[in-house]
């Protein structure tokens, strides 16, 4: 008894808002598409910096690659950077042949690389951290790469500023057609990820030639955001 009486609610309430689903269908619809973008500062850094060295044996080349790469993760420890946020990023190691004609095959040397990959989570400390890695052996500095940690905020001033955007433009439409906006008929959106910004400086560089202390600048990184609004126009 209780199932009928539900049934017969669920079917009244339907036949109430038949007439209305029916009356927007009927109203002519205006597609806008809305655009808008935010910006913040960056609050955290990824660099990848690392040691090539040389060595007449194999084994020399490999023991002074792996004291300087010890020495680096000493140094980024002791100016703040945690042991998780430091990762071997790749690791090389290659003999080097003789140039000349008949070297036949002959061996001149090796090389061993070693890149560290370091998230910097507090991104004030980056110069320094980029200093004393190079005193501390470091003579190759790969990439710079700033994110934002929290997202959250700058997508939903992009995604507001597209909002804005769009009820704009379809209020200007709507004005020039003589008519006003009544309601929306369909919304989609669009708003990807923040783009890091990075630089791929590829320095080679020893402690020796470090005459400053490094200054960074981080600047500040933009989102993009963009949606699509179906608005229903007055009759």
């Amino acid at each position: 008894m209780k199932m009928a009486k539900l049934f017969l609610v669920l079917v009244a309430a339907l036949l109430m808002c038949q007439p209305q689903a029916m009356a927007a269908e009927d109203l002519p619809v205006l597609a806008v598409d809305g655009r808008g973008s935010a910006s913040c500062a960056p609050d955290q850094a990824v660099l990848t910096l690392g040691v090539v060295s040389t060595g007449q044996s194999a084994s020399q080349a490999q023991a002074v690659n792996a004291q300087k790469i010890m020495a680096i993760t000493q140094a980024l420890k002791e100016a703040g950077v945690a042991g998780s946020d430091i990762k071997t990023q790749s690791y090389n190691f290659y003999p080097n042949y003789r140039n000349d004609k008949n070297n036949n095959g002959e061996i001149r040397n090796y090389t061993a690389k070693h890149m560290l990959k370091v998230n910097v989570h507090n991104i004030s400390k980056l110069g320094k951290i980029i200093d004393m890695s190079l005193h501390s052996g470091a003579n190759e500095v790969n990439s710079l790469r700033f994110t934002v940690s929290d997202q959250s905020a700058v997508q939903q001033e992009a995604l507001y500023n597209a909002l804005n955007d769009a009820r704009r433009k379809a209020d200007i439409i709507a004005s020039g057609l003589g008519r006003y906006i009544v309601g929306i008929k369909n919304v989609s959106e669009s708003t990807g990820n923040i783009e890091a910004r990075s630089y791929n400086s590829n320095l080679l560089m020893s402690a020796k030639t470090v005459a400053a202390d490094t200054n960074i600048e981080p600047g500040t990184i933009s989102l993009d955001a963009s949606v699509h609004i179906e608005y229903l126009l007055n009759k």
